[in-house]
This record gives structure tokens, sequence and C-alpha cells, in this order.
């Protein structure tokens, strides 16, 4: 096997329509140097029916044991990864046709950054057939300051396309309930440049009419395991400038916590 250009890494976990959406998206894609990692945290018969008829002979179908999560899955497909560059794709999200060709020449033109682009993002409702689609949005992070990323996420899991190297020794928290992909992309900036580049081609789907399986049974909990992967980030990423500091503090009273800020 020669090496791909790009690895795809996706997680999933028992979607097996979703999952043959988002393979499908890849295999439309116009550009075809890449190898997909698809690792699943749990299995069924259709999920492996869906990765029979979608995955090439140079991708790898792997069931991971140990605890469920995305991050996990993540971390396994790192450590296999073979092309010169990584990207992120969850089993419910897709790319573009033209994505990826559009990356490969840019990843050319600028081969020692870590590149992001824009993203669309559809709402539908899968309790219906088909998943109708309810509404559409293209959002641009063009123009936003790259430092802001240490108060909020402005990058999507999926716009980000990595240089292999600068993720040897990088690992996903798995004991985060939300927000290891954010995490993650700091662990990174920390050590190398980011560029963004105006290209749309992630698409990222939302259910909000069937929201499905929670991480927390009621709304305060959840709010209260976010407030707390907040605060372990910020802890861990400290603010460079005082200014940053104040809108980390900002962020987190209009959700109804004021810390100090010396926390952040």
């Amino acid at each position: 096997m020669k090496t791909p250009y790009f690895t795809i890494i996706m997680p999933t976990h028992r979607r097996a329509a979703l999952l043959r959406r988002s393979l499908g998206s890849l295999r439309s894609n116009d550009f075809k140097d890449f190898q997909i990692i698809l690792v699943a945290d749990e299995t069924d018969a259709a999920t492996m029916q869906v990765a029979a008829e979608l995955l090439g002979d140079d991708d790898l179908f792997i069931k991971r044991s140990g605890p469920k999560g995305p991050a996990g899955s993540r971390n396994l497909g790192m450590d296999l990864a073979q092309g010169q560059r990584i990207i992120f794709l969850d089993d419910d999200d897709a790319f573009l046709p033209h994505y990826l060709g559009q990356m490969h020449t840019l990843c050319e033109r600028h081969p020692h950054e870590i590149l992001y682009g824009d993203f669309r993002v559809i709402e539908e409702d899968r309790e219906q057939p088909q998943a109708p689609a309810l509404s559409v949005q293209d959002y641009s992070v063009e123009g936003m300051n790259p430092e802001t990323i240490y108060v909020k996420n402005f990058i999507h899991n999926h716009t980000a396309v990595f240089p292999r190297h600068m993720l040897q020794g990088k690992r996903q928290d798995v004991y985060l309930s939300s927000l290891e992909d954010w995490d993650f992309l700091l662990s990174v900036k920390h050590e190398f440049p980011v560029r963004h580049c105006p290209v749309l081609g992630a698409v990222i789907y939302k259910d909000r009419v069937n929201p499905g399986n929670r991480r927390s049974t009621t709304q305060q909990a959840k709010d209260a395991t976010v407030i707390s992967d907040y605060l372990s980030i910020y802890k861990k990423w400290r603010a460079p400038t005082e200014a940053l500091k104040l809108e980390r503090q900002k962020l987190l009273t209009s959700v109804g916590f004021t810390p100090p800020l010396e926390w952040l």
C-alpha cells in the first residue's frame, strides 16, 4: 500500500444509516487519494454491512474494546493512520464532493500549518423517512481571531486538516464528557500554527427535533457537565492574556456560573 495523502478517521456507534451517508460522501469526492479508518466502539450487523459495501481494500474497520465514546476511537485511528495528513469525520456528518481536492491543493501550498475551513449546518428530522432537511445554513469563520479559540471553539472538528507528524504523542481526552475535540485542537495549536482557508466542505447534520440519547438526564445536569468540561479545559490551557480571561469569565457567567479570574 502506498502512503495515502489523507487518512480520514471516523468513530461510529450503531448508526448504520447515517454512516452510509457519511461514507457515501467520501466515495463521491473528486479526490481519491485517501484511506478511511472506521472505528466502532460498539457494532451491529447493519454497521458491518455498510462497512463491507463502502470501505475499500486499503481502508480499515476496527471494533475496539474499552469505554464507549469518540475520543477513544479517534485515538486508535491516530495510532494506525498512514496518511500524510489526518482529518476527523463523525459518522453522522459528511463532506461536499469538491472538499478533499481543494484541501489537497491548499495543503501543498501551506505544508507546515494546520488548515481549517468553513462549514454547512443542516438541521434534519431523523424520525421521518429519509431524514428531511429542515434548514440549511453556511458558516464562514474567516476573520475570526485565532486566539479566541482559548475562550470557545469556532473551528469545527471536521474542518481541520493536520499534518500527521504534528499529532505524534497527542491524545483526545477520554475522560471529558464533551468538548474533547476542542481540548485536542488546543493541545496541537499550542505547538503549531493554524490557518483559515476559504473552503466550504464539511457538512454538519443536526437533529434538534429528536435529540436522542443525552449525556445527562436533565438540562440542569447537562449544563453542569458542560461547565465542568469548560473549567477543565480552561485550567489545562491557560488564557494567554487578561482580556481572554475576562472573556472566559463572561461566557461562564452567561450560563449561571462566575468563576474567579485566577481559575481561568
